[in-house]
């Protein structure tokens, strides 16, 4: 009987680690970094890509914010099975896509006139916040959502700057 506990105890330990290494909303992450990754070196347009018109320290503070808005998933586990988490599940697939598509006319007609307007240029750094705000609601994390809306104010901030 005695050796019975300590074989759940392991157990207990097993699953924990599980869930902090494979069950947490850093999946989320993924299609956006893979989107940056593949899409943003195909923008060209200085408004969008420089960083000359921005004070240094709004570029450090962009920085800090983006790498934790990125990184802190990793610790949010995933919640989907409650209501908050199957809101913020509907509102994370729908931001992700107005994400996607805020891209588009920058990638496929960048002379248009939406492309070259400021809400053209600034869609694609303020439509973000829908999907973290998806991912605070799904791990029901307030903290990341308060960090998430500072990001997102710091990087239009930087983009308002370019136009």
């Amino acid at each position: 009987m005695s050796d019975a506990l300590p074989g759940r105890s392991w157990q207990k330990k097993v699953d924990v680690h599980f869930k902090l290494t494979w069950l947490n909303c850093l999946w989320l992450i993924v299609p956006l970094l893979i989107w940056n990754l593949v899409y943003g070196p195909k923008l060209t347009d200085p408004r969008i890509t420089s960083d000359t018109n921005s004070p240094g320290w709004l570029l450090i503070a962009e920085n800090i914010t983006r790498m934790a808005v990125f990184i802190l998933p990793l610790l949010i586990p995933l919640q989907i099975e409650q209501p908050l988490g199957k809101a913020g599940l509907a509102i994370y697939i729908i931001g992700t896509l107005i994400y996607f598509v805020s891209w588009l006319p920058l990638l496929f007609a960048p002379g248009s006139a939406w492309s070259n307007s400021p809400p053209g240029l600034l869609a694609p750094a303020l439509t973000p916040f829908l999907c973290f705000l998806g991912i605070a609601l799904i791990g029901h994390s307030w903290t990341y959502g308060v960090l998430a809306a500072a990001f997102i104010a710091i990087h239009a901030s930087h983009g308002i700057q370019n136009l």
